[in-house]
């Protein structure tokens, strides 16, 4: 008898509320935006500390255009529990949509601090800077040295960029030195968002004179969050020799906070030697006010490069690669990048090759 009365008493002390609280959050969701609201708040004169139905209540009434009212019941959802960050998400959104950028940008730099891979927070970022700063220009460098009697290689890239509300457009110029040859590549690539979680990517390049870079190439990759931080993609290469070279492409990722881990596979099919895989692993570390720069460490069994792009790129099929990176935002119009990384490839009938890459490059937004 009396654990039967105290599982009551547990019961009318826990789980009832909660059963309550759920059951009046559901029936808002159900009915009618107008009918909803309107069930929040008589829930709320009663039960003023009820977070997560004045959560609810925000967010409905920020979907009805009343965003003064929906930013004040977000601010008492963060008064009364500081760090929600389903409470920031809404709010961000509240204030992107009503066009207060300096507000919502704050709001999205916290996002990102505590969630590196939050898909609205990066889109909310995206919309931010195609309306403040939507042009990017750079220029980068990449040398690689070997382990023995041989010409380095040198490339130059110079990129041009506009983020618009559809997505990232970029236009890129290459030029390599390598083989005591040299060849330029025109390459146009595409970010597309399609929503929030789901965005792509399409590339397109031709090369100048063909004798480094592939007379043409095109990229297409899809991406698509699953949820709790994971996601996926999956993407075809074509690169366009004396012979066609396709590539098939899968990435997995995990967000966990401010760090990225990332799997790669890339799959060449050759229906005359065989086909054959290169892997990549990646961690990132990212850090910053916006929560764009970062450090990353990273381990390639294959490719030495993590995205081929000519000739030289597709030979060390039996190279090991460690890398590392850096991109900082010194400045909300200037970011800095380096990189290096070192590679060992088999050889047959000869010792190992050994290769050093070093990479720099300077961005300004504007």
């Amino acid at each position: 008898m009396r654990f039967a009365l105290s599982l009551l008493l547990c019961c009318a002390l826990g789980v009832a509320p909660a059963m309550a609280q759920d059951t009046v959050i559901e029936r808002a969701r159900s009915a009618p935006r107008a009918e909803g609201i309107t069930i929040l708040a008589n829930h709320l004169a009663t039960t003023p500390n009820d977070v997560d139905a004045r959560l609810v209540y925000g967010l409905m009434l920020s979907w009805d255009g009343r965003y003064d009212e929906a930013r004040r019941e977000l601010t008492q959802v963060l008064t009364q529990a500081t760090g929600y960050l389903d409470a920031q998400v809404a709010l961000m959104n509240v204030e992107l949509w009503s066009d207060h950028r300096d507000a919502a940008r704050t709001l999205v730099n916290a996002v990102l601090e505590k969630d590196a891979g939050n898909t609205q927070a990066r889109r909310a970022q995206q919309l931010l800077d195609a309306k403040t700063r939507p042009w990017s220009a750079g220029v980068s460098y990449t040398r690689d040295t070997f382990g023995e009697d041989r010409a380095p290689w040198d490339e130059t890239s110079v990129t041009l960029g506009r983020e618009t509300p559809a997505g990232s457009l970029l236009v890129r110029g290459s030029q390599a030195d390598r083989f005591g040859l040299r060849d330029r590549q025109y390459e146009l690539e595409f970010y597309p968002s399609i929503r929030p979680g789901t965005y792509g990517f399409v590339g397109i390049g031709a090369g100048d004179t063909k004798d480094l870079y592939p007379s043409h190439r095109v990229s297409v990759d899809l991406y698509q969050s699953l949820g709790h931080g994971f996601e996926a993609s999956a993407g075809f290469r074509r690169l366009q020799f004396s012979t066609t070279t396709d590539i098939y492409v899968g990435t997995f990722s995990k967000y966990a906070g401010n760090w990225l881990l990332t799997g790669k596979v890339f799959h060449v099919p050759d229906s005359t030697l065989g086909s054959t895989q290169s892997y990549h692993a990646q961690a990132r570390r990212y850090f910053g006010v916006e929560g764009t720069s970062f450090i990353g460490i990273g381990y390639s069994h294959g490719f030495s490069r993590e995205e081929p792009r000519g000739s030289g790129d597709l030979l060390r099929l039996n190279a090991d690669t460690v890398r590392g990176q850096l991109q900082a935002d010194v400045s909300p119009f200037m970011r800095l990048s380096a990189s290096f990384s070192y590679s060992r490839q088999q050889r047959s009938s000869q010792t190992a090759l050994r290769q050093n890459t070093l990479g720099a490059g300077i961005t300004f937004r504007f």
